[in-house]
């Protein structure tokens, strides 16, 4: 985000993660299903949620983590970068970690991506 390193990157990541476990799914999917269409109720909806609780964030870079059993183990939050490059590095870093974890979402969306 413009070459800073803000105070509230940290409290992002956590928010993010803190959406994944609390709600089941990964950040960008919890944004999604609230803000998807046009409807007044479920944005008033998810601002509550996101108001109430303090913890959460309706916006990519939340991976949420599952077992071979397809419980919930916990989540990866990242933040710092636009929210498709948070994503990819949540995932990568689940990805690369040499644990049998699934990941919500199961693929990146990151379009500024290279190969290396």
């Amino acid at each position: 985000m413009d070459d800073v390193c803000h105070a509230a990157f940290p409290e992002f990541s956590y928010a993010k993660a803190y959406t994944c476990v609390t709600m089941g799914v990964s950040s960008r999917e919890f944004r999604d299903k609230y803000t998807a269409t046009d409807d007044n109720a479920k944005i008033g909806q998810i601002n509550s949620m996101m108001a109430i609780s303090g913890k959460m964030a309706a916006f990519p870079g939340g991976v949420l983590l599952r077992n071979g059993e397809n419980k919930i183990v916990g989540a990866i939050g990242v933040s710092g970068a636009a929210g498709d490059e948070d994503e990819y590095v949540a995932l990568t870093a689940a990805w690369e970690s040499g644990l049998s974890l699934r990941t919500m979402p199961e693929e990146h969306s990151c379009t500024t991506v290279r190969s290396l």
